[in-house]
């Protein structure tokens, strides 16, 4: 039986799209009735939950079965777990709410695999078989288990970028906050600017900052966010004060013993912490409260509310909301202190240094996974402007596949193949950045690069940079074989030799960042695109083929063979092509 990698279908997507794309390939290649993936995201505190069904047309009705029983069929467990026959597995009838589940849904057999990464369970994969008895073989045993071992690796990627996507987005607002600090000597509009930010990042009904010590009686608003009122946000606001003592509301009191962030999920499960009102707002279903710390005293506190319903705030949204506070209290001090001693301007500008030197290193983190190391160096330095909003723009697109991968991929045990598969996209992208190209995305043993953006290059000097890079790549891949042969990496006795095979198109397309408010990606789209890519498809292994705009760039004497006319999948006209010599 022939593997496919999730990673041939992925990339770097949405967790809804990621966790289905998974489950479905190992539904499908293990041919199951139902497969379940159920994943905790500790981190935001929120449950991903996949499910495939087999449809058949015998009139079965198992795909009508309610998600909500299906999850309860899932078997949490570190170490794999195989019933060929439920009706007589005596663990599963011990578990009422688990023997119901499997009656209801009319499950027989069971497959459980644990997902594990760095030794800790992270999800859990279920196979199931309906009504018939099925005898798990050995065989598939195994390769459920590799395919769980892909899937692992597959959502460690994911957490892993979001992570840097979650400090990028971190770092920008951070970034915005400081200049608003910078900008200007009102404290009205400084406090404005960061309740603004913070409310719209996390998407709040309501985001207030206060001014508020131990010794005070009150609290004292000076800066809120409410996305349903037509306030001018540049319009200076009179403080507003609260109507409930700080030493009658529990939540202010809690904070000053513990100086630490109070965040409340559902207030109707804590109706004794639920006062604290202040003039304009409606009642709050759930809070987030961040102290402003200074010398180790509390001088505020940043408040975000949810009025329409409960919410679970996560420790992503609970790390951005702490950093904006400590920006906030440094703009307290500063409208506080300011014209004061040369030391604390100096102590400032140092606090204000060190945000600037996480802010460039959030920068070259992020654009380091696409581009090379040179130009991220300069745009962090300032000395290159990168303009990711997307734009019409005429590049050139290379993608290169890796022949006979796939077929690898089912004789080699997971680690030897992962190590395998790295060794190679890290030589390809070496054959990218040396010629100064984009590496776009990986698609499994794929590969998608762009010469001309986000930096310009000329018409020329694209092509013949891509068909550059395209040579390097066959020339890395030879030494790459030759290297997995020295290793002792055989099949049958011997390692069967990889090829590459490459395609590289000229034209107009869409390049910049796409995507929602969740997650963007740089990439290109449009015809180009579509054509480089069908263009690798029809390329014979071992080869270059490219299109005729991007041959009529080739240096004076290029060897070039013309192709026949092709018909391209999803192209309308014919497309003229040539072959490049390696």
């Amino acid at each position: 039986m022939m593997l496919q990698s999730p990673y041939e279908k992925l990339n770097i997507l949405p967790w809804d799209r990621v966790g289905q794309t998974i489950v479905d390939t190992v539904g499908q290649v293990l041919k199951v009735d139902i497969a379940i993936l159920l994943f905790y995201d500790r981190r935001r505190k929120k449950e991903h939950y996949f499910v495939y069904h087999n449809l058949r047309t015998d009139g079965d009705t198992n795909s009508q079965v309610d998600r909500e029983i299906l999850k309860r069929t899932v078997r949490l467990t570190k170490d794999v777990a195989i019933v060929n026959d439920f009706t007589i597995d005596e663990e599963g009838k011990q578990n009422a709410q688990l023997y119901w589940a499997y009656q209801q849904a009319n499950i027989r057999s069971t497959l459980s695999v644990p997902l594990s990464s760095q030794q800790d369970l992270i999800a859990a994969l279920t196979l199931h078989h309906c009504e018939k008895i099925h005898l798990w073989q050995q065989e598939e045993v195994k390769l459920a288990i590799m395919m769980a071992t892909q899937a692992s690796l597959a959502i460690s990627q994911v957490q892993a970028y979001e992570q840097v996507r979650a400090l990028a987005q971190r770092e920008a607002m951070l970034n915005r906050i400081t200049t608003a600090i910078r900008s200007s000597l009102e404290p009205q509009i400084i406090f404005a600017a960061i309740t603004t930010e913070l409310g719209e990042a996390l998407r709040v009904n309501a985001c207030t900052l206060s001014l508020w010590t131990k010794d005070d009686k009150f609290v004292q608003c000076v800066g809120f966010y409410n996305p349903c009122e037509t306030v001018n946000r540049q319009q200076q606001v009179k403080p507003i004060t609260s109507a409930v003592p700080i030493a009658e509301n529990p939540i202010l009191q809690k904070l000053l013993v513990t100086k630490k962030t109070v965040f409340l999920s559902d207030l109707e499960q804590h109706p004794k912490m639920a006062r604290y009102d202040l003039p304009w707002h409606s009642f709050a279903k759930a809070l987030l409260i961040v102290p402003l710390i200074v010398d180790e005293e509390i001088i505020g506190s940043i408040t975000l509310r949810q009025s329409n319903h409960p919410r679970r705030w996560c420790q992503l949204e609970i790390d951005l909301a702490e950093a904006v506070a400590a920006q906030a209290a440094i703009a307290v001090q500063q409208a506080r202190l300011y014209e004061k001693t040369r030391q604390q301007a100096e102590q400032l500008r140092e606090r204000e240094q060190k945000v600037q030197q996480l802010n460039t290193y959030l920068t070259e983190s992020v654009l380091k996974r696409f581009l090379p190391e040179a130009i991220v160096n300069k745009a962090a330095a300032g000395e290159l402007m990168l303009d990711l909003s997307p734009e019409p723009h005429r590049i050139t697109i290379l993608f290169c596949d890796l022949v006979g991968f796939t077929s690898l991929s089912s004789y080699l045990e997971v680690r030897p193949l992962a190590e395998l598969l790295n060794e190679y996209l890290e030589a390809m992208t070496k054959a990218v950045f040396e010629q100064g190209g984009t590496v776009d995305k990986f698609i499994g043993d794929a590969i998608m690069a762009l010469f001309g953006a986000p930096k310009y290059l000329s018409l020329r000097e694209q092509a013949q940079r891509a068909i550059a890079t395209a040579r390097a790549m066959h020339r890395y891949l030879e030494a790459l074989n030759q290297s997995w042969q020295n290793k002792g990496i055989l099949i049958n006795g011997q390692f069967p030799s990889l090829q590459l095979r490459c395609g590289i198109h000229q034209g107009k397309a869409v390049v910049g960042m796409f995507g929602g408010g969740q997650r963007k990606d740089y990439t290109a789209i449009g015809t180009a695109v579509n054509i480089a890519s069908r263009l690798q498809e029809v390329a014979m292994p071992g080869s270059i083929l490219v299109s005729a705009t991007v041959a009529a760039c080739l240096q004076d004497g290029e060897q070039i063979k013309s192709i026949e006319p092709l018909k391209l999948q999803g192209i309308e006209q014919d497309i003229i092509a040539f072959s490049v010599d390696i």
